[in-house]
Formats: C-alpha cells, structure tokens, sequence
C-alpha cells in the first residue's frame, strides 16, 4: 500500500487556486508523488482526461505507470491498461501516462489537467503548441514540474509564477522534500561538481556558459607544483591528426597535477607510446576505451601496443558519457565544497587552451567540430572519469 507523505508545504502546493503551478525542486524531493496527488485530487468527471506527461514514453513506463499500478491493483471501479499506460475508470474518464518523445500521440483530445514533468527536458513547443490548447476549451490546469538545468524554460515558467496572477510557482532544495537523509546529501556535496550539485540538490538555476571545462580558471588551476608525488599516471586519447598523452602526479589526499604533455600531429600510437616511455615509462595508462578494440595504424590494437611498451591498461569496457566525463573533470577543477583538486603546469599548452577553448554541443557533450581542439581535454578526462568517476545521484531513499 502506498503511503502518501502530504506535508503542510504540499497540501499548500495542492490547495493552491492557480491554473498554472510551477514546481521547482531537487532531486528526490518527491515530485512523483506530489504529481499524482495533484492529478488524483478532485473527483473525476464522466468523459473528462488527465495526463501525466514525461519526457519520454520510457521514463513514464518505468517511473510513473508502475506506481499508477500498484496504486489500482484490485481496485474494481477502473481498468488498467498496460499498453496504453492509462486507467479507465466506469464513467469513462481516463488518467494516462504519456511521453513528449512521441508528438503525434498527444494531439487531438480535451485535457482538463495535466503534469508535465522534468520539463526542461521536453521541448518548448510541446507545451506552446499542443498541450496548451488541449487545456484551453476546458479551461484546464496543469503542473509543471522538475530540477533545473541552466536558465531553460523551468526558468522562464518560474518567473511567470512569480509575477502573473493566474501562475504560481515554488522552489525548493532536496533537503526539504524529506526522502533524502541530510547525510546522503553531504556526502554529495563533498563529491559533486560545486555547480552540479547546486542545480540538483538546490534546485538552483545555473548558468556555466557553454565552455566544456566550465569550472576552469587560469589564474587558479595553472601553477607549477611545490613538490611532486612518486604517483604518476598518463592520460591517452588516440588520434592519427593529433596523437594526445597528459602526464599527471597524484597525491595522497587525491589532488592532481598535470604536468607533461606529448602531442604528436599525424603520428601513430608507437611513436607515442616511444616518446611516453622516454619521458614516464612503466606506468599506469588510462586511455580511449575504444583502443581495446581498435588501431591508429597497425592490425595490433593501441592497448595491445601500449602494453608492447611495458605501459598498465586502466579503462573502463565501454566510453563514459560525454557528460560524465565534463562532471568528474569540473568537480577536480572545483568541488561543490570550494576545495580545487586538479592543477596544471604552465607548459602544458595544449591542455590549457583545451580547458579554456573546448566549447559543449547543444546535448550537453563534447563539442567535436573543431579538429584542432579536444584532444588533450579527451586524454585528461578519460583518466579523471575513471579514477573519480562523478556521484550524480542520491541513493533511492523513497518512502510511500
């Protein structure tokens, strides 16, 4: 049985006349939850429909219609559908889990709710042009619901909360929600990137330009190191334009300094490998997972030519997220805590200008168009993805 956590913050969200209701929270605050609160509220009329919108059919199938389930399992006034994600209930009103992904399944009916959940992952226009006047001859209300990312359309439905009469809209941190322990969420401050983790536990809106390595700062992260540790290891990214190794110390408390570079333009992996061995040899080596499997220039593979020159694999069995990579990399520039964790010597000119220079894609990733750039910030990543991989979630610590 599900056992409803109804605060009085979430009987005032509940109780609150406004059509439009914009909700901003951290992650695990209960945002689920308080969705079907809000579309199970009030009676439902014969012939009437209420949607559940995610940004994708899959997130509503695993996320929203489970719950849905549990919740009518036996109940003989309604019948579930498990294809459609809906219950019908005798009167012929319907309560339905959709996804943005797919437009054409969301036109065409009268609406007179609707949640429209982690909308700054779903497209504008999908509220503008489709669910809006699907609301509009009913003169219907809806939720909109989520964790910011960046200053997206949750900023702008926010403001309009705060300023149009017939919108209202709330903030709040993950700490207020009452599902995540205030240890839990300590632990991911002292692990996160200082800016990730204002964004999904505070619920704060943040703006980190469009620059990769958006936590790096010349004047901070640049300096020649007082004293060196015995640990060395290589960063690798394999590139017949650019062949890339970063060479970095770490010390004991886990900061790390780069402090060598090896960039050879229209090389091979042996000739590499040749000048990393003269200058480090006998090290660890974390590379482009994809050099398992693959050469620059020969039928060996670059690990296979790597460990030919007496170099210890370390990768992972597949590529981390383009986005992994950018959260763990900015969280050793500058945790959420303020602590700087990664340096670079001045003489690694190819990294810093990767640093500085290596803009992201429009999905968040690795912008890739500018040949000349990346390498370096590849190599140094692939590294940092693996020996700090990035703690972008709390534990599931939900309570019905």
């Amino acid at each position: 049985m599900i056992k409803w956590n109804v605060n009085q913050t979430r009987k005032d969200i509940l109780n609150d006349p406004s059509r439009f209701k914009v909700l901003v929270c951290g992650r695990r605050w209960g945002k689920t939850i308080l969705s079907l609160m809000y579309l199970l509220k009030d009676p439902f009329q014969e012939g009437e429909r209420r949607w559940f919108i995610t940004p994708t059919y899959r997130q509503g199938k695993m996320i929203v219609f489970p719950i849905l389930r549990q919740m009518f399992a036996g109940f003989t006034g309604a019948k579930l559908n498990e294809s459609e994600m809906s219950v019908v209930f005798e009167n012929g009103a319907e309560l339905a889990v959709k996804g943005a992904d797919n437009e054409h399944n969301l036109r065409g009916v009268e609406l007179t709710k609707c949640v429209m959940d982690e909308m700054a992952y779903i497209k504008p226009h999908v509220w503008e042009e489709i669910v809006y006047p699907m609301l509009a001859t009913t003169q219907g209300s809806v939720l909109f619901i989520g964790t910011p990312s960046g200053y997206d359309v949750m900023y702008d439905l926010y403001s309009k909360g705060q300023t149009d009469p017939d919108w209202r809209s709330w903030q709040f941190k993950t700490i207020d929600g009452g599902f995540v322990p205030a240890e839990e969420i300590a632990r991911a401050k002292r692990t996160m990137d200082a800016t990730l983790f204002r964004q999904e536990f505070e619920a704060s809106f943040e703006s980190t330009g469009n620059r990769a390595a958006w936590n790096f700062d010349r004047q901070i992260h640049v300096k020649k190191a007082t004293e060196m540790s015995s640990y060395l290891w290589w960063g690798c990214d394999f590139n017949v334009a650019a062949m890339t190794a970063v060479l970095a110390c770490q010390y004991t408390d886990g900061t790390i300094h780069y402090f060598n570079e090896v960039v050879i333009k229209n090389s091979n992996t042996e000739e590499m490998a040749r000048k990393m061995k003269a200058i480090a040899p006998n090290i660890e080596v974390y590379p482009d997972p994809a050099g398992k499997a693959r050469s620059t220039t020969s039928n060996r593979s670059d690990f296979a030519i790597l460990q030919d020159f007496g170099f210890l694999i370390r990768a992972k069995k597949s590529h981390p997220s383009h986005i992994d990579r950018l959260n763990a990399l900015n969280r050793k520039l500058l945790d959420a805590t303020g602590n700087v964790t990664m340096t670079v010597d001045p003489k690694c000119v190819y990294l810093i200008k990767d640093l500085e220079q290596v803009q992201r894609d429009k999905k968040g990733g690795i912008d890739k168009s500018k040949l000349e750039l990346t390498h370096a910030l590849d190599a140094c990543s692939y590294a940092i993805a693996y020996k700090f991989p990035v703690i972008s979630k709390a534990s599931k610590v939900m309570k019905w």
